[in-house]
């Protein structure tokens, strides 16, 4: 019997609770990775998370990691933004801008989404070849109904998966309700197993923020299994989705 495939999907809280997330990578033992907020540097300080303390206790054959920004810290160099990890080979890999560029030297005075993108591997899985998709939406402080950047990078997503054949899964914090306009173009295109499931917070009380707004999405992927997960390892829940079947169509 051909095993499950296990996707995890985490906004990071720039690595914040590292050993924490640590954990529930040993109990879950998810195949797929898809992150956001993830703080690359070879600092040992502790007082900044990272990416390579989780690689350090859980390691991940293959991966790509497109940094939205790069920044120094007590004097050393690091990088946060989107990673795809997976057990399974990553045969082509690379990223999209939504938003902005690159910032190679960020500082606080400029904007938090001067730079957006969605990251895209192709994964070699048991099931078969999976087209994995990961981002972090456009931010908008006071809602998340979504504006005209956040459309735009909807319909940009889309009209890019629309150029790909075979089986998707898109990940991500959105920034985004559900029911916006935004998301809205995603979900005419994608199975929404967050709206699907009618999941009421992807966040815990490690902020004020209440509504879902982190997703799965998949396109010729029959759910096994999805879940949102109460473990307290950033200000957002984990989602997890199980398949071991790409062949299904959505009704």
């Amino acid at each position: 019997m051909r095993a499950s495939v296990k996707l995890l999907q985490l906004n990071t809280w720039s690595l914040h609770l590292a050993p924490a997330i640590v954990q529930l990578l040993d109990r879950e033992d998810p195949d797929i990775l898809c992150l956001q907020e993830v703080v690359s540097t070879e600092s040992g300080r502790k007082m900044l998370g990272s990416i390579q303390e989780v690689l350090a206790a859980h390691e991940f054959e293959y991966y790509y990691f497109s940094p939205l920004v790069r920044f120094t810290y007590m004097h050393h160099a690091a990088e946060r933004g989107n990673m795809i990890l997976s057990k399974y080979p990553i045969t082509f890999a690379h990223e999209f801008w939504t938003a902005g560029e690159l910032q190679t030297d960020f500082t606080k005075d400029i904007s938090y989404d001067a730079a957006r993108n969605v990251v895209h591997a192709q994964v070699e899985t048991p099931a078969g070849l999976l087209h994995v998709l990961t981002t972090h939406g456009y931010h908008i402080r006071e809602h998340k109904q979504g504006d005209e950047h956040t459309l735009a990078a909807c319909k940009r997503m889309g009209e890019y998966i629309d150029t790909l054949e075979g089986p998707v899964v898109l990940t991500g914090d959105f920034n985004l309700i559900p029911e916006s306009e935004s998301m809205q173009v995603l979900n005419a295109k994608l199975r929404n197993l967050t709206l699907e499931h009618k999941v009421k917070t992807t966040r815990n009380h490690l902020t004020t923020k209440t509504e879902p707004c982190d997703y799965i999405l998949t396109r010729d992927l029959k759910a096994k299994r999805f879940a949102v997960l109460d473990d307290i390892v950033s200000d957002h829940l984990a989602l997890m989705l199980e398949f071991d079947d790409l062949s299904a169509t959505i009704d």
